[in-house]
């Protein structure tokens, strides 16, 4: 083996050393994952409320700092209000199971408010 044949294989093997990562993270959930995305959770919709205080998609994306902020309002502020409360949150939605666990679930997260709330 001559000295231009294996500079060629030093230069091919070290391109794929560091082209490693990339390829393995490409094979594992990248460029030949499956693109088709879960099915999204059938949820029980409240039957009694015409509307939600707010709009689906901003309750979607942030009904999480609703709470959070009216956690803080109620607890170390003392001001309580009615319109983003988990009470009224639960006036409309009966069913923890069939409403916030499903999204929850399908989402991957979990929530520390059942741990001291209880939703029916």
């Amino acid at each position: 083996m001559n000295n231009k044949t294996l500079g060629y294989i030093v230069v091919v093997f070290t391109l794929l050393l560091l082209a490693a990562p990339a390829i393995y993270n490409a094979a594992g959930h990248g460029l030949f994952a499956s693109k088709r995305a879960p099915a999204a959770p059938e949820l029980e919709r409240p039957r009694n409320a015409k509307e939600c205080v707010e709009p689906t998609d901003y309750m979607r994306k942030n009904h999480q700092k609703l709470l959070l902020n009216e956690r803080v309002s109620a607890v170390r502020e003392g001001i309580r209000t009615a319109s983003h409360s988990l009470n009224n949150c639960k006036s409309c939605h009966k069913s923890r199971e069939k409403f916030c666990d499903k999204c929850h679930e399908y989402i991957g997260v979990k929530p520390d408010c059942f741990g001291c709330h209880n939703l029916p």
